[in-house]
């Protein structure tokens, strides 16, 4: 990837979603306009964030109520042993509990979105500190993104 690329909102699926562009070559924006980052991911699990659960793909399936046949090529491509795989590979060292929860060894859910934060960092995602308001299109695609405080993104 060479061009730049716009991450509306830096939540866990922002971060990741950021992450995984950055390391694919891509030059990031993330569009977040709270102070933090990852604000909800420091509160879930009572502020122990249960990253994941550390069983097969059939397993979780079977665990999803309805019909969850629809994430199956999803997990088939990235599943929780590979969140695990990632969160140990960026310094985030993780247990498995009783019903195969997935936490921080530290039991600090801040751990996460730090590791999160120092990846942006060292992949070199460019943070500004603003709210999408309109997506710019142009022959049907997406182009760009404005925000309410006047930026225009991409654009460096």
């Amino acid at each position: 990837m060479s061009k730049g690329l716009v991450v509306i909102g830096g939540g866990a699926a922002g971060m990741m979603a950021a992450v995984s562009a950055a390391e694919r070559g891509a030059q990031v924006t993330l569009l977040e306009p709270n102070e933090r980052l990852g604000k909800k991911l420091n509160i879930t699990g009572k502020g122990r964030c249960n990253v994941t659960n550390n069983a097969d793909v059939q397993t979780l399936l079977a665990n999803v109520p309805r019909n969850g046949k629809f994430l199956y090529s999803a997990f088939s491509r990235f599943d929780g042993r590979d969140t695990m795989a990632f969160f140990a590979s960026i310094g985030v060292p993780l247990k498995t509990e009783r019903g195969n929860r997935v936490f921080p060894v530290s039991d600090r859910a801040f751990d996460v979105s730090a590791a999160l934060e120092r990846r942006l960092k060292a992949l070199k995602v460019s943070l500004v500190r603003d709210r999408a308001t309109e997506l710019e299109i142009t022959s049907g695609a997406v182009t760009g993104v404005r925000g309410e405080r006047g930026h225009t993104l991409p654009g460096r």
